[in-house]
């Protein structure tokens, strides 16, 4: 029994022992644990930028005392890089610990404010991960968001009046960013579909994008206007930043008729009949014939005639008006009918003459006024000491032999300026003899002139004074006039008008002396107004104003009496205008408090109030002019409430209507006139309607009517109406007969597609549409001012590529083309911009020739023992040149791919600009292209690499043996040094056959010492050419002229750093007076250009020079010779440079000799910008 519960007992433990084992084996055999391994990171955290590389430690350390063999994985997010292998084999002994250091290239689009992890993982032999740590790199935000108007002009179809607005927003940041646009066309343009004033749209640019936001636009307002320029404003709001920007909105016409003012045209004839619709009168018939003939220079001859109502032969000439006279250089010179007053009234039939000098200037005359017979004769002369100092003086005689009246003026004033002050006079003696029926009499009276003005930066005042004394022979005898303002701008929004304003009528005599008006009238009025610019379409304005009125020797004031008021005044208004400043409202209001000073009547009237109000409206075609005032507002309305206490309402509204009815040839123009005395109960209407219609050929017809009414109350309330009507029409014509001095012309320019490229239109071949024309004359044989002269125009072509000009000015004019939209298609211009030479009417056709595409690329063979390493194909010049020698060129890009758009023609030579000569041989160069009927042909240019041999010269046994002369040999060695730091350089020392531009031998300098050798057989054809990476090369011909068999060279080169101010002489000589580039130099300007390519955010300013002798008859050679240099630097993809002449200023040896001036004659190279 003992024995049985033994084995029971051992089978249990065997059992326990054998699970135990079991369940162990699971995960390690022969009692293994599992590894204890941490991994860490040096930097848990770290901050990073795209595209930059970072660095970090793992650390892995075993926690156990045993080895272990592990595999370290890293991770990194998509798009990033790991600089090595991503998976490392590990083995660690027992408590060792490893670093191991990493390095991760961070992707390109990499979003801003997102932490990323980089995770290192380590597995065990089986692949079981033991543990994860995480490295986390932080992703700063970027903002590099940036916008551009595509086109800041923008230009209408001249049709449909609709363009597109493009901007193009670039987000190289690495967040997405907002961005908010508001449009405002004004009351002008139409934004979006909707065709909305303001428009706004809300987008969200995604990082390291581009958008472009494409609108259209039309023109809603002023369709008949002939407005041409609108603004569109357009701002941006992003997160952080505001933007603003303008764009101009530009409506051109295809058509342009150049006006030509009448008074310049040699003739225009005007015939009117007036009181067509009077039942009691005939008909006036009115003529007037005006014109102007133009010779060369100033020198021209004017003629004018218009008769009143003449019926008889007599009334032809009495009863008009009509002069001629003629400008001869300074000089005018006229007969007829003068209208000009000195100082006198001296308006009569005569002789005229004017002189404009530059010192000297006077007027003279002599006529006779046709109504009342008197003689008038004088001058008035002006002599200035400088261009504002001035003295002058007059004399001035007038009789009327039918009554003894004589009138004598002098004059004596002038005028000066100090400073910013100006000033000017004269005074005026009369003297005059009046008959007075039994004898003479002679009376003396005066008048004084005299006017001030200043001007500073924000202050301007003007002083103006003139008094006539009642007996001074002019048409403004009695009266006294004082104006004084001043205009002071406080700021950009505030300024202040002040103002004292004084009229005064004493006495006046009758036209002939014989009665005289002793009444007087005295007006003074002073204002203050303030002005407060609240924004720039609202104006605000108020102010005090003084009004002071005094009366005396009228027919209701008692003899020995006067009437006077004083009256205190307060304005306020404002000013209103749209955006487009086509629409302007001034509404203003007017409160008075008026006190009677003087009151002849001996009535209680003492003091009384009075208002006024108007509105003036203004837009293009209606304006609206309204008043409506309550009170005596004027100084007889005041006399009559005073005197017989009667009231004053008064009302007037003036509206008119001014458009063109049928665009540019029926115009129509209606206004209203309505008044009302609300306190008589009498109104008076006026309705004036009128219609012109513009035919061709310069001929107008036109009509007028006009209908009055008037309605009275009488005292027995009875209304009294009065009506009557005028009309009235005509026809005038402007004959367009070309002058002496310029002729005119009608020309049309036709833009169409040359289907066939015979530059002949033919039926099939349509205009084109939307092109850009602008015309600039360059030169015209018009001799003096030209009326109407055009110097640029600026016109788009209608549906049918037409653009029509009339009344050209004759000339040589340039015409610059350019097709806007895709109406062009795949047609180019066929010829350049244009001179063409206006000198008679007709059409020049401007064909567009329909392109042919020559594309390719550059293809590299490379040598597999090639050790030149990536060779830039871009920006390689390719050029096809049709048979009559026209070129289009194109530049490869990064790909060595190119497209050239070329017109259709026979054929084309295409050829490359080869560059790679040194290294590699073109297969072949001048492909000839025939389109035959294609549109497209592919020209690939191909390159194959030199390959490099080592030739193993033969002993000179050998040689002697084969009866060959041995070659002779020259040992080329030197240092290349840095020329600032003296440090040696590691550079590549060629030796090229400068007949075929050859490399023969090729070395690299020690980069420790800067020292090489090169041995080659002698000759006098090779160049020394030294290169190194941002440095300038250095070129030297050898021209040794050896005679040893061997000969040791030595060449130690300092090579310039390409810096700012840092220099290269081009190893270039020129001919005496030439700026020609031989064959010789290509070789030494591609080297320029690689290094250039090289180098492509520098900049250089080409200098050329001269030696004495040149300088002394040509001193532009030296500039010509750096223009030379820089349009083959341009021609081969470089571009970023300026050019300077230095002439014989900069020499680098003296003058004396040839060789000497020869070294003066040379091309440098200066960066001045990097």
């Amino acid at each position: 029994m003992a024995k049985c519960q033994l084995y029971r007992y051992l089978v249990l433990v065997s059992i326990c022992v054998f699970t135990a084992l079991r369940v162990n084996a699971q995960y390690f055999y022969f009692d293994q644990v599992a590894p204890k391994v941490n991994v860490s990171f040096a930097r848990h955290s770290l901050e990073s930028g795209s595209r930059n590389i970072i660095f970090n430690v793992v650390k892995v350390k075993n926690e156990l005392g045993r080895q272990e063999t592990l595999t370290l994985n890293l991770t990194v997010p998509q798009g990033w890089r790991i600089l090595g292998p991503d998976k490392i084999e590990l083995t660690l002994p027992p408590y060792d610990s490893l670093f191991i250091p990493i390095r991760v290239a961070v992707g390109s689009a990499v979003k801003g404010d997102i932490g990323y992890s980089i995770i290192a993982s380590i597995t065990d032999s089986r692949g079981n991960t033991i543990k994860n740590e995480y490295s986390y790199v932080k992703i700063p935000r970027l903002v590099d968001l940036k916008l551009k108007v595509l086109s800041k002009i923008v230009y209408l179809d001249p049709v449909t009046l609709n363009s597109e607005v493009k901007i193009e927003v670039r987000n190289r940041g690495n967040r997405e960013e907002p961005v908010s646009f508001l449009f405002d066309g004004g009351n002008s343009i139409g934004i979006g579909k909707q065709e909305q004033y303001r428009y706004t749209q809300d987008l969200t640019i995604k990082p390291f994008s581009d958008s472009t936001i494409v609108l259209p636009i039309t023109l809603l307002q002023e369709k008949y206007s002939e407005r041409i320029n609108y603004l569109l404003e357009l701002t941006v709001r992003t997160s952080d930043t505001l933007y603003k920007s303008s764009i101009w909105v530009r409506r051109l016409r295809p058509k342009y008729e150049n006006y030509i003012p009448t008074s310049d045209k040699m003739l225009t004839v005007d015939l009117t009949a007036q009181g067509l619709l009077d039942a009691v009168q005939q008909p006036k018939y009115i003529a007037t014939v005006e014109g102007k003939t133009l010779f060369q220079g100033s020198n021209d001859i004017y003629y004018y005639y218009r008769n009143f109502s003449s019926k008889t032969s007599d009334d032809f000439w009495v009863n008009n008006r009509m002069y001629l006279g003629a400008n001869i250089g300074k000089v005018k010179l006229e007969v007829g009918d003068n209208y000009r007053s000195l100082e006198s009234n001296t308006m009569g039939r005569g002789g005229y003459m004017e002189y404009n000098g530059n010192k000297l200037k006077f007027q003279l005359l002599a006529n006779q006024n046709k109504s009342n017979k008197f003689q008038n004769f004088g001058g008035l002369n002006q002599f200035f000491l400088t261009k504002t100092d001035f003295i002058q003086s007059g004399l001035l005689y007038s009789s009327n032999p039918t009554n003894s009246f004589n009138s004598m003026i002098g004059i004596l004033g002038g005028g000066f300026a100090v400073k910013q002050h100006t000033f000017s006079g004269y005074y005026a003696f009369n003297k005059l003899t009046l008959n007075n029926q039994a004898e003479s009499e002679d009376n003396y009276d005066h008048a004084i002139v005299f006017r001030y003005a200043s001007h500073f930066k924000r202050l301007r005042n003007s002083i103006s004074f003139e008094q006539r004394g009642p007996k001074f022979y002019h048409n403004q005898a009695g009266r006294t006039r004082i104006e004084v303002s001043s205009f002071y701008q406080i700021n950009d929004k505030l300024r202040v008008y002040n103002q004292y304003y004084e009229n005064q009528q004493a006495g006046k005599y009758s036209f002939d002396y014989s009665s005289i008006n002793n009444s007087i009238s005295i007006s003074r009025s002073g204002r203050s107004e303030l002005q407060y610019q609240l924004s720039s379409n609202l104006q605000l304005f108020f102010g005090p104003l003084i009004e002071n009125y005094w009366l005396k020797n009228y027919a209701s004031i008692p003899d020995g009496e006067y009437f006077s008021t004083l009256a205190y005044k307060l304005q306020l208004g404002t000013r209103v205008k749209n955006a487009s400043s086509t629409i302007f409202i001034t509404p203003r209001i007017e409160f008075a408090r008026a006190s009677i000073l003087s009151n002849p009547f001996q009535n209680s009237k003492k003091n009384f109030n009075y208002q006024y109000f108007t509105v003036n409206f203004r837009s293009p075609y209606i304006n609206v002019l309204a008043f409506y005032s309550e009170g005596p507002r004027s100084s007889l309305d005041q006399l009559s409430y005073v005197r017989s206490s009667r009231q004053s309402r008064r009302l007037m509204l003036i509206p008119s209507f001014d458009k063109f009815l049928i665009k540019d040839v029926l115009r129509g123009t209606i206004s209203l006139s309505y008044s009302n005395d609300l306190i008589a109960k009498s109104s008076y209407s006026n309705i004036t309607g009128q219609l012109n219609w513009y035919l061709p050929k310069n001929w107008e017809v036109h009509a007028l009517a006009v209908y009055t009414i008037q309605n009275r109350t009488t005292p027995q309330e009875t209304i009294e109406r009065f009506h009557s009507l005028y009309a009235e029409a005509g026809v005038r014509k402007e004959f367009g007969f070309n002058q002496p001095r310029v002729k005119y012309y009608n020309i049309d320019l036709l833009f169409y597609k040359d289907f066939n490229g015979n530059h002949v239109q033919d039926e099939n071949e349509p205009g084109i549409k939307n092109v850009l024309v602008t015309l600039t004359r360059t030169s015209t044989t018009a001799k003096g001012l030209i009326p109407g002269d055009v110097y640029m125009l600026e016109l788009i072509s209608d549906n049918f590529g037409q653009v029509k000009i009339e009344n050209l000015p004759e000339g040589r004019y340039q015409l610059d083309y350019t097709p806007l939209g895709t109406e062009i298609g795949t047609f180019s211009k066929a010829y350049g911009d244009l001179e063409i030479n206006v000198n008679r009417n007709g059409s020049f056709f401007i064909p567009f020739v329909e392109k042919n595409k020559v594309f390719g690329r550059i293809i590299l063979n490379r040598s597999k023992l090639s050790g030149l390493g990536k060779v830039d194909i871009s920006n390689v010049r390719v050029t096809a040149t049709d048979s009559r020698g026209n070129t289009y060129s194109t530049l490869t890009d990064k790909n060595g791919e190119f497209v050239i758009y070329a017109p259709v023609t026979d054929e084309y030579i295409v050829n490359i600009n080869n560059i790679y000569y040194q290294d590699f041989d073109l297969r072949q160069n001048n492909f000839r292209v025939q389109f035959n009927g294609y549109k497209q042909f592919e020209v690939n240019f191909v390159f194959d690499e030199k390959i490099r041999r080592i030739n193993f010269s033969p002993s000179a046994q050998e040689l002697a043996a084969e009866g060959v002369t041995q070659i002779r040999r020259t040992n080329l060695r030197g240092t290349v040094k840095d020329a600032l730091s003296l440090k040696p350089l590691r550079a590549r020392v060629n030796l090229v056959n400068t007949k075929n531009n050859s490399i023969v031998a090729s070395v690299y300098s020690n980069p420790q010492t800067g020292d090489y050798a090169i041995s080659f057989a002698a000759d006098d054809i090779y160049a020394l050419e030294i290169v190194a990476d941002d440095y300038w090369y250095y070129a030297e011909n050898l021209n040794l002229n050896q005679v040893t068999t061997f000969m040791n060279v030595t060449r130690d080169v300092l090579l310039k750093p390409i810096a700012i101010g840092s220099k290269l002489e081009l190893n270039i000589r020129f001919d005496i007076n030439k700026a020609d580039l031989g064959p010789e130099t290509v070789a030494e300007l591609n080297r320029l250009i690689s290094i250039l390519r090289q180098n492509p955010g520098i900049k250089v300013e080409v200098q050329g020079h001269s030696d004495d002798l040149e300088a002394i008859n040509n001193q532009k050679i030296a500039e010509d010779r750096a223009k030379r240099v820089a349009q083959y630097l341009i021609e081969n993809g470089f571009s970023n440079l300026q050019v300077r002449g230095f002439g014989n200023t900069v020499p680098i040896a003296p003058n004396d000799t040839e060789e000497n001036r020869a070294l003066n004659r040379r091309v440098e190279i200066e960066v001045i910008g990097k």
